[in-house]
């Protein structure tokens, strides 16, 4: 498709023709050696501008345009796609870097607040481990970002310097091997190293290496979320909506990807038509260097401050999580004063910053148990490790990260040889949509009701919610049977069905029959009349009733065995003897 596109655009002579060329083909395939270089950069590279501007206006990323222009040394045209179409500066700064314009990378960095970290890697990509060293050590450049720069570039000497002396992550590594097309290295970092699955199979997305993606979903149960994210991240529309509607892909992951590669139109598309949480769409664009997005959605959306500082750290972000860390300085507020460096040690933790989450843990006194969780969600188990024998971190608290995480061997280990909490185990896998988990918990080591239902509220998942909670079960259901409206009326309709029956059941009958029910679970004694009994079996209520009976999820909350709507309402009532039959 690469070259297809290329060709493409060489040969058409208009606009028009190459749109019919093309007839909406995806025009941002990523060249095997360079993922930022996509056919449209590459014909700036030629010198066919003409063309590559033919590319833009159908949608190719300005982001790579502005990066072709920056390694030429075009300096007006990357000033105007910066400042007219919005392309990432970091992406533009690599741009420089990788032509060793250090004075324009250093204009970046100084003016345009060019990440160090997206610097870095542009330098160890190029080959310029003078620059690399000078970031790494004066600037405190990410070593896993400059890891991911030697892997693109196939130093593989350099990448394992990086990954044996500097600690660098073996997830970036194995991610970057994999969207620049090198799949005897990503084999090798998944079977030596233990590399996560659902990260190379995010890095083939990028790379738009379909076939290995789908090797990676189907042989190796590779995250359908991590995938949709990186076909959002790159760009591939058509492949995002296969993802999202015949796999299930969580919207809030693709409006993240979506924002990441600062595509503002389909972020909002997905924040408004499709629900996508704002939190996780402001992590895209701090993560992405967005700086003025982050802040407009923050404010848009009233999202804690804490969550964007936590968001800063993880990027790397000094100057902004020193902005907040000094509101945290001036705070009076004991309690707000420790919740900033919670959620600022918490993203140093999760960015594997080591150096800053020592001096956090020293200087600021930093939650011992936050660490360690966040070593466990990124999969540093050398740091759990350290954090538990020297640190004494809690045994619950490293679970809960792996579960997260969906690590569930470390999970077992956890729960198996340190006697893990399940509740605080199950939590966790709800809270991280691990539904599968979940159940085997609740049915095989017996965790609680009430553990699900508080990850699932934390997480947001109210269809989740009243699979488990029966209070939400029963308000849901009135919620939904409101909403059904008689046309000729405007009004509800008391009765669903148009058509009379003698045994369907009418609104007013529903709402007795619920409110009695609501009653009896917060302990009152009541007594059900076979109408009421006859109400709550009937119709998607009573199927609701039975799914939540048959699950087992009713005998905890009666402290028995039910199996029937019947038997559940006797056991509410307190009432086992006859009064009502089975």
């Amino acid at each position: 498709m690469y070259h297809f596109v290329y060709q493409s655009a060489l040969q058409a002579t208009s606009l028009e023709d190459l749109r019919r060329k093309l007839h909406g083909a995806y025009i941002d395939e990523k060249r095997s050696d360079n993922p930022l270089l996509t056919p449209a950069a590459e014909l700036i590279l030629k010198g066919q501008f003409k063309q590559a501007e033919w590319l833009q206006k159908l949608g190719a990323s300005v982001d790579s345009i502005a990066y072709a222009y920056a390694i030429i040394a075009n300096h007006g045209k990357v000033d105007e796609y910066r400042r007219v179409y919005k392309a990432n500066v970091n992406i533009i700064a690599q741009g420089y870097a990788h032509a060793g314009n250090t004075l324009k990378v250093g204009e970046y960095q100084a003016r345009h607040k060019a990440s160090v970290h997206a610097i870095a890697k542009g330098y160890a990509f190029a080959g310029k481990h003078d620059k690399v060293e000078h970031y790494r050590k004066q600037l405190n450049a990410s070593v896993h970002a400059i890891a991911e720069g030697y892997a693109r570039a196939q130093n593989h000497e350099r990448v394992k310097h990086y990954r044996k002396d500097q600690k660098a992550n073996i997830d970036a590594i194995a991610k970057s091997y994999a969207l620049t097309g090198q799949h005897v290295k990503v084999e090798k970092y998944l079977t030596k190293h233990k590399a996560s699955v659902h990260t190379i199979a995010q890095g083939y997305a990028i790379g738009g290496y379909h076939h290995h993606v789908e090797q990676y979903r189907k042989e190796h149960k590779a995250s359908v979320d991590a995938i949709a994210q990186g076909y959002a991240i790159t760009g591939n529309d058509a492949k995002v909506e296969e993802y999202r509607t015949r796999y299930k892909a969580r919207v809030d992951a693709i409006a993240e990807g979506y924002a990441l590669a600062g595509n503002h139109t389909k972020v909002e598309e997905y924040q408004t038509k499709y629900g996508a949480k704002p939190l996780m769409i402001l992590k895209g664009y701090v993560l992405a260097g967005n700086d003025e997005q982050a802040e407009e959605y923050r404010t848009r959306h009233n999202i804690s401050t804490l969550s964007i500082a936590k968001y800063y750290a993880l990027a790397g972000n000094y100057d902004k999580v020193n902005s907040y860390q000094r509101l945290a300085d001036t705070s009076l507020d004991q309690k707000s004063r420790n919740a900033f460096i919670t959620a600022i040690v918490q993203g140093y933790a999760l960015a594997e910053n080591y150096d800053k989450v020592e001096k956090y843990r020293k200087d600021y006194n930093a939650s011992i148990d936050v660490i360690a969780q966040s070593y466990a969600l990124v999969g540093n188990h050398a740091k759990v490790e350290e954090y538990r024998t020297q640190h004494g971190a809690s045994i619950n608290a490293i679970a809960k990260g792996y579960a997260s995480a969906g690590n569930y061997d470390k999970v077992e280990e956890y729960r198996t040889e340190f006697k893990a909490d399940v509740n605080a185990i199950v939590e966790s896998y709800a809270l991280a949509d691990h539904h599968a988990k979940v159940e085997e918990y609740r049915l095989k080591y017996g965790a609680s009701i009430k553990a699900i239902i508080q990850g699932y509220t934390l997480a947001g998942n109210k269809e989740k919610i009243r699979e488990y909670d029966i209070n939400k079960l029963l308000s849901g259901y009135l919620e939904d049977r409101e909403k059904v409206i008689d046309e000729s009326t405007g009004k509800i309709k008391e009765y669903f069905h148009r058509f009379f029956t003698c045994f369907q059941k009418s609104l007013t009958q529903k709402r007795n029959a619920v409110k009695l029910a609501q009653r009896a679970l917060q302990g009152e004694k009541v007594v059900f009349s076979e109408e009421n009994i006859d109400t709550l079996r009937d119709g998607n209520l009573g199927k609701e009733l039975r799914a939540f009976i048959k699950a087992g999820k009713a005998d905890e909350l009666v402290g028995k065995e039910v199996h029937t709507v019947r038997e559940f309402v006797d056991a509410l009532q307190n009432n086992f003897s006859s009064q009502l039959k089975n």
